[in-house]
């Protein structure tokens, strides 16, 4: 336990070494306020090289509560008030509230050769005018009467000598207000190549967040890993998250909605990954989490919507409070990311350094995000805030993929052990029923020995000069032909010991001589049991493609099937007719009948419905096998205590 301490610990203060190392060069390298230009109280001066971009921070006269035009200035109004552009530009700092009206007023000194400049101006919060030398160049929104409309703008700036800039805002919609992002100078190329730069960024964050969130998404979407719905969740939010150049670049006003969107996307990100990481770190079932921060994360997703858009508005005095709330829960879900990242680091090391880099650069961010308070904005790049909550975006995915390889690795394995485990278990069949097979021809050939030893005897008696009555004479006549049926069907069996099922050559039947010859041989049998065995057969021949052999073995099985379930005083009818291109041969008896849940096994191979459980369930699975082999099908119908019908249906020539 204490190795893992102190392996997490290094972890951590090498990620924090670092992620402190990136953040200051971005602080230094990539911030408008330390590229601001030199000047003093309402004047900033240019610098030498004007390929540059450089950004008009400090220096600015302000005038709270007025809107002063540059006629107004010719008076000689002197300044009351000056202010760097930032957290100091609200209104609320000097009218306590930022609800109202402000001037801001700046020149410019250029000790060079008379120039062409481009004037970038931030969005103003919330409406605003623009005066360049005395010349009214833009107007974001409406002063009179008052409409936001929150958008950039670029305008030629004639810098000869010095060059004046006045800037009238106003604000009755937002929890911020006037001038809230320096504006920036430099020859129109650098200006755009800033701009193009900087949506190069945001584009890049934007859309491969967007396109990892897909990925996980359609995962989820397919039901390979459930897991994936909070990655791709969290990939979507962030991609939200910085995608506000773009819905700006479409014209559209970036008043409250924008910003609590914003707000909402930064919370949604530390939710799913609040969710994430306790599903991979095993901590879901966790009272603390499952109780403690998954609840409190939702609630305060719900309360970044609800406070700015129906709070702030009406009680902007809270602004601060929001806020130092804001950066408190940040704090909070950095360090409980990181706690999460060591309880997974001691199960394993790869997930809980993927997870304690992710949090730990994210937890930074925020920290960094607060100690350079309102002294940090991108020139060119994002937010830091921003790169720590990328950072989350590709630590959790990196986890996610990994883990994905993992499954992907163990399902191959499993697969693998699997089918090895049915080729073991097939072979294993295999060598059974060639057992099985063999074992049943030898019984049969062990068996077609006495058989036949009793035909020679029965033909022996019959041949012979024994004298026969007529009726031992018929009697033995049928034992015969018994005697053969055993025989047909031994050599069927054989066949299915041998998996010969078909080979014998058919001929061409005449089923109405054909029933007649087994009417004739089966009538003793019947009348000896006591039954009435009846025939039907139509008056044109009805012609088959069959085998006889195994035509008599299904007739005599559905024909001695009835004879048994029939009592002494019952009848057994065998009737032919043709349906169409169908030959349909029929039994039909009036016995004890088939119950309804038994008849659809009847056919079953193994299946019987008799009481005393003396069949051996193989009869009318050789009738239906004997109609497939024919082409045709064989069903039945019945009811108890009333009789079954048996209907065979074979191709008519």
């Amino acid at each position: 336990m204490r190795k893992h301490i102190k392996m997490q610990a290094l972890i951590l203060a090498v990620v924090l070494l670092v992620g402190a190392v990136l953040y200051g060069f971005l602080y230094q390298a990539d911030n408008k306020y330390t590229s601001a230009l030199p000047g003093g109280y309402g004047y900033n001066v240019l610098p030498n090289d004007l390929e540059q971009v450089s950004f008009l921070v400090d220096g600015w006269e302000y005038y709270p509560g007025q809107l002063l035009s540059p006629s107004d200035f010719e008076g000689g109004i002197q300044p009351e008030y000056y202010t760097y552009i930032g957290k100091h530009a609200n209104f609320s700092d000097f009218l306590g509230s930022p609800y109202g009206t402000a001037t801001y007023r700046l020149t410019l000194e250029n000790p060079g050769e008379p120039t062409e400049l481009a004037l970038y101006l931030p969005e103003l919060l919330c409406a605003g005018r623009i005066y360049i030398n005395g010349v009214l160049v833009g107007e974001q929104g409406s002063l009179e009467p008052y409409a936001p409309r929150v958008m950039d703008g670029v305008y030629a700036l004639a810098a000869d000598g010095s060059a004046e800039i006045i800037i009238q805002c106003a604000n009755y919609t937002h929890y911020y207000s006037g001038m809230y992002y320096p504006p920036a100078v430099g020859t129109l190329g650098t200006i755009s190549r800033m701009l193009t730069l900087r949506l190069v960024v945001y584009g890049f964050l934007c859309f491969t967040a967007l396109a990892i969130s897909l990925f996980h998404l359609v995962q989820w979407l397919l039901g390979k890993d459930k897991l994936t719905r909070w990655m791709g969740l969290l990939s979507l939010a962030f991609a939200l998250r910085v995608s506000y150049p773009f819905i700006r670049a479409l014209g559209i006003p970036s008043v409250r909605p924008l910003y609590a969107l914003e707000d909402l996307c930064g919370n949604l990100v530390l939710l799913c990954a609040v969710l994430l990481a306790g599903e991979l770190s095993g901590s879901r079932e966790h009272q603390y989490h499952r109780y403690g921060a998954v609840p409190a994360a939702a609630a305060l997703c719900l309360f970044t919507v609800l406070f700015p858009l129906f709070i702030l508005p009406y009680a902007p005095v809270f602004i601060n409070l929001y806020g130092n709330f804001l950066f408190l829960w940040k704090i909070a879900a950095g360090l409980y990311l990181i706690f999460l990242a060591g309880h997974a680091l001691s199960q394993d090391w790869a997930l809980g350094r993927y997870l304690l880099c992710a949090a730990g650069l994210y937890g930074l961010s925020v920290a960094a995000s607060v100690i350079t308070a309102n002294r940090f904005e991108p020139i060119c790049g994002a937010w830091l805030e921003e790169y720590g909550s990328y950072a989350l975006v590709l630590g959790f995915s990196a986890q996610m993929v990994r883990r994905g390889v993992l499954l992907t690795r163990e399902n191959d394995l499993l697969t693998q052990h699997l089918q090895e485990e049915v080729d073991r278990k097939t072979q294993g069949i295999n060598v059974l029923l060639r057992e099985r097979r063999e074992l049943l021809a030898n019984l049969l050939h062990d068996l077609k020995n006495p058989l036949s030893a009793l035909r020679s005897y029965a033909e022996l008696v019959r041949s012979g000069n024994v004298s026969l009555d007529s009726e031992t004479s018929e009697y033995l006549n049928a034992l015969m032909d018994r005697v053969e049926a055993v025989g047909d069907r031994f050599d069927i069996l054989q066949d299915f010991s041998r998996g010969e099922r078909g080979v014998h050559p058919s001929e061409v039947i005449c089923l109405n001589r054909y029933l007649r010859d087994f009417y004739h041989s089966n009538l003793p049998d019947m009348e000896l049991s006591g039954l009435s065995f009846r025939l039907h057969l139509p008056i044109e021949d009805i012609l088959i493609q069959g085998k006889p052999d195994r035509l008599r073995v299904a007739l005599e099985n559905l024909c001695y099937n009835a004879l048994f379930f029939t009592p002494a005083d019952g009848t057994v009818t065998l009737e032919l007719e043709q349906e169409e291109s169908q030959a349909i041969i029929t039994v039909q008896d009036t016995g004890i009948g088939i119950a309804a849940e038994d008849l659809p096994h009847v056919f079953e191979r193994g299946f019987t419905h008799r009481i005393d459980c003396s069949g051996d369930g193989l009869g009318l699975y050789l009738v239906r096998i004997i109609a497939l082999e024919h082409g045709g099908s064989v069903d039945a119908t019945s009811q108890v205590g009333k009789g079954s019908k048996f209907i065979l249906r074979l191709p008519a020539l």
